[in-house]
Parts: C-alpha cells; structure tokens; sequence
C-alpha cells in the first residue's frame, strides 16, 4: 500500500527568481480564475490550456510546466466549488508555486537539489532517497520552504498481537493500556497546558499595550501556539506507538469524539474543549501506527469513563475526577486507565461481533481469552 507525506526543506540560498515567479503565477492564477469565473463553468485543465497557454506564457513570462500546473489549480479550485455549491470568485492571495519533480526541480550526484536548473542548498531532516513526486515552493514568513512530497510504503497490519486502548484526556493527554499485560502509559498534559497558556497570557499582555511595536510582535507570535502543540502531539504519538511496537500490539484503539465540541457545558469547559487537540493526537497516532504496521481503530466513547471494568456497573459516580470507585464492588483505578480498558475492550467486542456475523477471522489473538474472560462488558459498553 502507498502513502503520501510531506518533508518541509527550509531553502538557505538566495534566488530572486523564486518572488519573480511566485509574484507571477499569482497574478496569472487571479487573472485565469476571473475568467472561469465569468463563464460560469470550470470547463477542463486541457481546454484552458489549448485557449490561453500561449498568452499566460507570454503576459506573465512563466516557465512551461508551471503554467501546466496554473491550468490544473484553477480547474481544480472551481471544481471543488461546484462540487460544494459554493460558485464564487477564486482569489489567489498566497505565494505558493507548484513545481514538477523531475521538470522544475531534480537530484543529481553532481549538483545536488536544483530548481530550474539551479542548485539550491537547504536545512532539512534526513530525507527518503526514492519516490519523489510533485512539490510546492512556498513563501512562510519571509522565508522559501520547499515542501516536498514522498510516496512511501506502507506495510501489511499485523494480524496478531495485542489492541493498546487509549483514553485521550485534559489532564492525561494520552493513556494507553497493553490489552494483554495491562502494561500503561501516561503521558501527562500539563506541559502542553501550561505552554498554551503562557503563550495566550503573553499575547494578551502584548496586546493590551497597544503600540506599533507591540503590533509587530503579536505577528511573531502569530502560530507560535499551534506550532507547540503539534510538537507535543507529535512526541504523544510517536511515544504511543513504541509502546505499542514494544508490547507486539497489533492494533491501536481511540474514542471517536467527534462533536463533543458541540455538547452543552460551562463556558470554561467549552473553552477547553475546543483547545483539546484530540484529533491531531489521533491523526499523528494513527499514520505513525500504520508506518509500523500497526492498525488503527476508534470505538464509541459511550460510558467508557464510569463503567468498572470488573463488575460491569455504570454510574457516573463511579468516577470523580481522576480516581475511579466502583460504587457496587468497590474497585479502584485510575479514571484514564479504567477508560483505557473500556476502550481496548469495547474494540474485542466490536471483533466478536465482527466474528458473529460470520467473518472468517478469530476475534481474538493468542492469550487474549483470559484477558477479555476477566474483563466482562458492562451493558451499556456493549450496546454502545
């Protein structure tokens, strides 16, 4: 199986040529987009190009494949919109230029990385040798990144092993349970809390002062927050999985939350909710298992927080904050663990089912019978 990503390369030398092209392709985007705006229909990239090749070529002095790709971009953008219903005027404000790999920029023993015939030196991690495709050429903060584009392998999941369930939370942003030891991690979110809030009460200090100065640095704080959080995330995932290579794990489970940002709660809690970023930790998650070889799944949250896992009983009592009581056997754990192993086994149920059904595989891997015999489904885990 294939996969796409992307490798951001920070371009060190100077080449006026990149804002002479990118300006262009800017003007020629918005000047093309107008257009098929007025015509009312996107049409296709080969038609657009047969019309108006020759005279972008000319009027905005563009190289050949990149006018190629303006032709793609535009039919593409208007497609999009029609698909959608949302017909209105494309406007190109970025600077950010498609490139062809092997066309407008290649790898050679001798030159190195050139682009347009010009080799360019760069800041980067180590990079795949194979399998380059097409890119972009994009202007950030005053700064020309290449963002290049990989097609890489991606392994067969394992068929088995044990499931890590894993209960996104606040305060432990991941905690993560081997289905078959019963081996935990936790990864504490505090730092990544207290990050965000320095960073939010700087800016609003900034703020408050109100000169120009200050102005200007708001914008070099601008994505200085996202930029720590998808840090964090990326270190709560990456861990995540070498917990569960470490353990054999063939499949990685996680709540489904989606629209839990929409439920009624107190201000304050709605605020935190809509900064918990549990969809890039489930992101980073899921394609850092896949490049292992791991599977990814996610489970209905239902009840995975109050239901004990030893006796079944379901009661929102049974959990206050961080420690959960069963209030009918009395058992005690932590609240993210007991979440854990609701979820690990709510993923063993949805594979019983899966078996019930009449699919040929056993919903169970090789010492997970005891495991699953000892942990019975309260009703509403279940039912979901």
């Amino acid at each position: 199986m294939k996969a796409i990503r992307t490798y951001k390369l920070k371009i060190t030398s100077e080449n006026p040529q990149y804002s002479e092209v990118a300006s262009n392709y800017l003007g020629a985007f918005n000047w093309l987009s107008q257009i098929v705006f007025n015509r009312g229909k996107p049409s296709t990239a080969p038609v657009l190009s047969n019309e108006f090749y020759q005279t972008v070529r000319d009027k905005f002095k563009l190289p050949s494949q990149v006018t190629c790709s303006l032709f793609r971009q535009v039919v593409g953008t208007y497609r999009t919109m029609k698909s959608n219903r949302q017909w209105s005027l494309a406007v190109y404000k970025k600077k950010c230029v498609p490139i062809c790999w092997k066309r407008d920029f290649n790898r050679s023993k001798t030159k190195g990385l050139t682009l347009w015939g010009k080799s360019i030196s760069y800041k980067s991690k180590p990079l795949p040798l194979l399998n380059w495709s097409d890119s972009k050429l994009k202007l950030i903060n005053g700064i020309w990144y290449l963002i290049l584009t990989v097609e890489i392998d991606i392994p067969e999941t394992k068929t088995s092993g044990s499931i890590i369930g894993v209960d996104s939370g606040q305060k432990n942003l991941l905690t993560a349970i081997d289905s078959r030891t019963g081996k935990t991690l936790y990864i504490d979110g505090g730092c990544l809390n207290h990050r965000r809030l320095r960073l939010r009460q700087t800016r609003a200090r900034v703020a408050s002062v109100g000169t120009r100065s200050a102005y200007r640095l708001l914008k070099r704080l601008s994505g200085r927050e996202k930029s720590v959080t998808q840090e964090l995330c990326h270190l709560a995932s990456k861990r995540v999985v070498a917990f569960a290579q470490s353990v054999g794990a063939r499949s990685v489970a996680m709540e489904d939350l989606t629209g839990i940002r929409n439920a009624k709660c107190h201000h304050k809690q709605r605020a935190r909710n809509h900064r918990w970023p549990f969809k890039t930790t489930q992101f980073f998650t899921q394609y850092k298992a896949l490049e292992k070889g791991i599977g990814f799944e996610l489970v209905d949250p239902k009840y995975t927080s109050q239901g004990c896992p030893v006796c079944g009983h379901t009661e929102k009592a049974n959990r206050n904050g961080l420690v959960f009581r069963c209030k009918v056997c009395g058992f005690t754990d932590n609240a993210d663990r007991v979440g854990a192993r609701n979820i690990a086994l709510r993923s063993l149920l949805q594979r019983q089912a899966v078996e019930e059904r009449g699919v040929c595989q056993s919903p169970y891997s090789s010492g997970e019978e005891h495991w699953f015999s000892q942990l019975q489904a309260p009703a509403s885990l279940a039912q979901g």
